[in-house]
């Protein structure tokens, strides 16, 4: 209910992910070009990451962050159906998922798919 009204994207991420970190430098650009736009970010790691590395490296990220523990990391992942970092939920104005996916699609396709739902 936070978000009500707002295009939101996750990202599950973890310090230690390379390919997350890749991803996250990627989005720059794109995130920039689309401030502005009503669209949150919020990014969720879990105590597989170091808490002081993340609490260093989340303000560098933006967004908003969330630090879980281990039961919480695990029954979030469950419930959503994935089991791998990065991946990314996209949901609609209305709180609706619309697109889940593992590995990042890059720019140019992230962007589509957000931009998809700001009509």
């Amino acid at each position: 209910s936070n978000y009500a009204g707002s295009v939101v994207l996750v990202d599950f991420w973890a310090t230690w992910c390379g390919p997350c970190m890749e991803a996250m430098d990627d989005m720059r650009a794109m995130k920039k070009s689309m401030k502005g736009k009503n669209i949150v970010f919020i990014y969720m790691t879990s105590e597989s990451s170091p808490k002081k590395l993340w609490e260093t490296k989340a303000p560098t990220i933006g967004g908003e962050h969330y630090y879980l523990g281990r039961e919480a990391w695990e029954y979030t992942l469950e419930n959503l159906g994935f089991d791998a970092v990065p991946t990314y939920l996209i949901y609609d104005r209305n709180g609706v998922l619309k697109h889940q996916v593992t590995g990042y699609p890059g720019n140019e396709k992230m962007q589509a798919m957000l931009e998809s739902l700001l009509k």
